[in-house]
């Protein structure tokens, strides 16, 4: 089996694409800091999955938790 096409590779590539939507997406388009919060989170978790996450990476987890919160509320 390639190394480069295991189930998480697939899925960093695949979330490359959503990241590079988010960056492209003007900050004021009103499902931008969604997308991109999601996308932020989704790629620690992707770049940890074979290690532990750190207090420090649940700490930004919840940040962007938080901003996902707040996103919504002015949706």
């Amino acid at each position: 089996m390639d190394p480069n096409d295991d189930p998480v590779s697939r899925a960093e590539r695949a979330l490359y694409d959503i990241q590079e939507l988010a960056d492209s997406t003007a900050e004021h388009h009103p499902y931008w800091a969604l997308l991109y919060n999601c996308s932020q989170i989704s790629k620690l978790i992707l770049e940890k999955w074979n290690d532990e996450l750190t207090e420090e990476d649940l700490s930004e987890i919840r940040w962007m938790i938080s901003e996902l919160e707040n996103s919504c509320k002015k949706l």
